[in-house]
């Protein structure tokens, strides 16, 4: 009886400490938005969000990856640079940027969704959007509905080619979503994943071409958004499948012009060679490549991806693939 008693003390005391430290890092401050530019209120589904707004002209419209702390952050070079001579808007969507982060069941619709809305919030005629990663893929599915809405579309190295889960992995996806779903340990699990080193190490691995790109601004950027109220439920859907999302089905059906862009040194993730399926798919599309970045060439090469994108909105008719 008394090691019974001594275990659940001891127990009880590891969960206090977790939850603990878990709520430590909730009530830590959120970062400012990187993006400069005016904040714009945006209202979608009773949500409390936001848009960032810079320039004049013709509307472009910024989709960032389905990852934490990506809205505030992976436009921060290419924004202004756009806002040169167009009026940009990069959205926040729902659970992953510094706005509200409520637990909903995350699929790729409910992106898509929103992006639609966003078109229809921010842009009175047809609207170019440049997206990347998974966001890039919901917006190409979002371009199958609401083409009237979208004049051209750029995706910044796509993900979910080919997004159907492994049957043998199924079940660990699953097991990991569900854990993390669970209250203290399932926080303090994530948590452990989103540390600075776990961090550092998949950007320093797996996103940059430069190694060197992932410091110490733009680690403590990234954890500081990860661990707001909220931050786990887009993570463990992610990890449980619910948005894998094979754009391979939806690339044969979008009309408008796409441009497609990759980093020549793209990780095994999601390696250059996937480049050449999106054009074989598509209708109307090219592609630019960057030599000197990995998955995000837009914070590499920012100046190249802003030159690719100018000369992508000033061709008419079809696209020449190069």
């Amino acid at each position: 009886m008394k090691r019974l008693t001594r275990t659940l003390i001891a127990g009880a005391g590891v969960t206090g400490a977790l939850a603990a430290a878990n709520r430590a890092l909730r009530n830590a401050p959120i970062p400012t938005n990187a993006l400069g530019g005016t904040r714009l209120s945006w209202n979608w589904r009773g949500h409390e969000l936001f848009a960032t707004q810079a320039g004049e002209g013709p509307l472009v419209l910024l989709v960032h990856g389905v990852s934490v702390g990506a809205s505030s952050y992976e436009f921060r070079r290419l924004f202004p640079l756009l806002a040169r001579s167009r009026r940009v808007i990069a959205i926040d969507l729902i659970g992953c940027g510094l706005s509200e982060k409520p637990r909903l069941p995350y699929t790729p619709d409910i992106f898509v969704e929103q992006i639609v809305a966003a078109l229809h919030a921010f842009a009175p005629e047809p609207a170019t959007i440049v997206a990347s990663s998974l966001g890039a893929t919901v917006a190409i599915r979002a371009a199958t509905r609401a083409s009237d809405r979208i004049g051209r579309l750029a995706a910044i190295v796509p993900a979910g080619l080919s997004a159907t889960l492994d049957g043998g992995l199924r079940g660990t996806r699953a097991a990991l979503a569900g854990l993390m779903r669970t209250p203290v340990l399932g926080e303090a699990t994530y948590n452990a994943l989103a540390s600075k080193a776990s961090i550092r190490s998949f950007l320093q691995r797996r996103v940059y071409a430069d190694p060197s790109r992932a410091t110490d601004e733009v680690v403590d950027h990234y954890y500081a958004v990860a661990h707001q109220p909220g931050a786990s439920h887009v993570p463990a859907a992610l990890a449980g499948g619910e948005l894998d999302c094979d754009v391979a089905r939806d690339l044969p059906f979008l009309s408008v012009p796409l441009l497609v862009l990759w980093g020549e040194r793209a990780s095994a993730i999601n390696p250059r060679s996937n480049a050449d399926e999106f054009l074989r798919l598509t209708r109307n599309a090219r592609l630019s490549t960057f030599a000197h970045s990995g998955l995000l060439p837009h914070e590499e090469e920012p100046d190249a991806v802003a030159d690719a994108l100018e000369a992508f909105l000033a061709t008419q008719g079809k696209l020449h693939r190069v």
